[in-house]
């Protein structure tokens, strides 16, 4: 992948890791002349060049937020918070056989694994029915509803589809960064995220 490329993708906010996009993680991770000459390149646009999770994600960071950028934040919050984090919470729950447990990047998820756990765990299988209700598959059987959850996180580039015919998918790097989002409103927003919240905040604050 060229220089060029790896710009457009930190210019259009798309979350650079091993799953997502290997070539271009390993290009900024492995290449420190290129890193720091994409740093400066990304500058004039007020975009910092920021790593997450431990160095496991690379992304571009607005760090000059104009009145549009600010309700785009809003609005991703608000997704994030009741759309996309519980469908991850679920997901875990299903992939684990247990709850309170989270995904990781790099992790495979089969759905075939998935739908067997809906159907042989009644609990589980509740939670999956209101989940569904975000994907309006709340009324269809166990497989349609985990098929509409996957496909929702792959929309969101959350999951990867990496084995199309076993449909196994695999956790991308912004799965972090959905948990790290999800953390920071519980913990400091007790009301919906507004434009005035995230005033003079994008994203965690980095």
């Amino acid at each position: 992948m060229k220089e060029h490329e790896i710009l457009r993708l930190l210019m259009n906010n798309k979350f650079i890791c091993s799953v997502s996009y290997p070539e271009a993680y390993r290009h900024l991770r492995d290449n420190k002349v290129a890193y720091d000459r994409m740093v400066s390149q990304l500058q004039p646009f007020g975009v910092n060049l920021v790593t997450l999770s431990d160095g496991e994600v690379y992304a571009g960071l607005n760090n000059i937020p104009s009145d549009s950028d600010r309700r785009a934040v809003v609005k991703q919050f608000n997704e994030i918070y009741h759309d996309i984090a519980p469908i991850v919470e679920m997901i875990a729950c299903l992939s684990t056989a247990d709850e309170g447990n989270v995904l990781t990047v790099g992790e495979n998820l089969s759905q075939t694994e998935l739908v067997l756990e809906a159907n042989n765990n009644k609990h589980f299988a509740s939670m999956l029915n209101e989940v569904s209700e975000i994907t309006g598959a709340s009324k269809k059987p166990n497989d349609e509803k985990v098929a509409a959850l996957l496909e929702r996180l792959q929309k969101h580039e959350i999951l990867k589809l990496v084995e199309p015919n076993k449909k196994i998918y695999r956790a991308t790097g912004k799965i972090g960064y959905i948990y790290d989002v999800f953390d920071y409103i519980a913990e400091n927003i007790l009301d919906e995220p507004t434009e005035e919240i995230f005033a003079e905040q994008q994203g965690l604050g980095l």
